[in-house]
């Protein structure tokens, strides 16, 4: 059986040991810790004050460095950011446990590369010495200084046990690069690897604060539906209101014998621009955040929703109380965007929305008879589906075979206990 490590090549014969791969494996290891520590000394010094991102950098090339020795790779123990958290992508780094440990890491690399340095120096100059030492020999007689005060005298009759010398500290080499390699390699896998536990807290945070974030977005909506309900909106009907008080005046002029021709033509344009803006303006807040959904709930609001709807809707919703905010919100949201792009992508002439709760969960479904063929990375809305879904713990499926029927699925968690604090305070 093949050793997988290289601490299980340690325990091989000799013989095997040192016929096999480990040796040149090892070496090549020491010599990029080598090159490691001697690149990290002026990093370290002139870069100080980032010290933990070049770690993270390290920490990535550890992880994969390993593998020269016999371990496999490891993962990372960075919790995974998408792509819409890179602006929070160093704020989150240096709060990791992760990141410190990787700078730890970084000194401990910094120190071995060093000692590696110095051992294969020696080993070098070792070899250095047992060459000359054997072609000088061989040579003729000569005197050589080995160190300080000692002197040895080789001769064509008396080189040649160095040979047998060389070959006892080559291997003697072998064993201690491959005693430093193993070690360091396993004290930075506990360096940089993953931790089970501080992985599923770092998610569960970031879960969090994306669920915080999500609850705070839902109540930004409602305040800004609020505001134009309660300011836009209201002026827009006092001005038709006023407008509609001119339309009474002018009838009295007619009826006096004035002629109200042109001020009753610019009247009804003025009506007419002023209907559109308010007709306008409520579907810009229905799109916003229907107020419906906040004062009554989703089976009103997708009540609501089935009279306006280009596409007919045929709705099946089962009777259950109030659910979070949130939850409300995505699922309503779910019926808009699928009937938003029955609408616009397919010859649908029906939408089949069943709504229920079972087990804790909230499941919606929403199947329209088009042609089918949906595909969430052809566009925006379908993503933020499944982004909106998995932020609150649920899930996002999308079912359209080519010919139809096309199927959108949610099922989302309605125990958000959590969420629900957060929402509260973002109110």
């Amino acid at each position: 059986m093949r050793p997988t490590t290289v601490w299980h090549a340690l325990m091989r014969p000799p013989w095997r040991f040192l016929r096999g791969r480990w040796p040149w494996r090892t070496l090549v290891y020491l010599l990029t810790s080598a090159a490691i520590g001697f690149v990290l000394l002026p990093v370290t010094i002139v870069t100080l004050l980032i010290l933990p991102l070049w770690a993270i950098v390290i920490g990535a090339l550890e992880r994969r460095r390993t593998s020269l020795v016999g371990f496999p790779r490891q993962a990372s123990g960075h919790v995974p950011l998408t792509r819409e958290q890179r602006h929070i992508w160093l704020a989150v780094r240096v709060n990791e446990r992760a990141t410190w440990r990787e700078t730890a890491a970084l000194l401990l690399d910094l120190v071995l590369g060093w000692i590696a340095i110095a051992v294969l120096f020696v080993q070098g100059l070792c070899l250095i010495v047992f060459v000359f030492v054997g072609v000088s020999g061989s040579r003729g007689p000569a005197r050589i200084n080995l160190f300080d005060d000692m002197w040895i005298i080789v001769g064509p009759n008396t080189w040649w046990p160095v040979i047998p010398i060389a070959f006892l500290a080559v291997c003697v080499f072998a064993y201690v690069n491959a005693v430093l390699a193993a070690g360091q390699a396993s004290l930075l896998r506990v360096l940089c690897g993953p931790r089970q536990r501080e992985l599923a807290r770092n998610v569960e945070r970031l879960l969090q604060s994306r669920a915080a974030l999500v609850a705070a977005f839902e109540a930004e909506r409602r305040r800004i539906e609020r505001d134009l309900h309660d300011g836009a909106q209201q002026e827009l009907v006092t001005l038709a209101a006023r407008l509609g008080m001119v339309s009474l005046e002018l009838d009295d002029l007619t009826a006096q014998g004035s002629d109200t021709a042109l001020a009753r033509d610019a009247l009804d344009a003025a009506q007419g621009q002023a209907e559109h803006a308010m007709a306008t303006l409520r579907d810009t807040v229905r799109g916003i955040h229907p107020a419906v959904l906040t004062d009554h709930g989703l089976g009103a609001a997708l009540d609501e929703l089935a009279d306006r709807t280009p596409v007919p809707l045929s709705l099946n919703v089962a009777e259950f109380d109030r659910l979070p905010a949130s939850v409300e919100t995505a699922a309503y949201y779910l019926v808009t965007e699928a009937m938003s792009n029955a609408a616009k992508h397919t010859a649908a002439t029906l939408l089949t929305v069943r709504v229920d709760v079972e087990d804790d969960s909230l499941r919606v479904s929403v199947t329209d008879n088009g042609l089918g063929g949906a595909d969430e990375h052809t566009g925006t809305g379908l993503r933020g589906l499944r982004e909106r879904a998995e932020t609150l713990g649920g899930q996002f499926t999308l079912v359209s075979p080519v010919g139809g029927p096309t199927m959108l699925q949610m099922t989302l968690p309605v125990l958000q206990e959590g969420v629900e604090r957060n929402a509260s305070a973002a109110r």
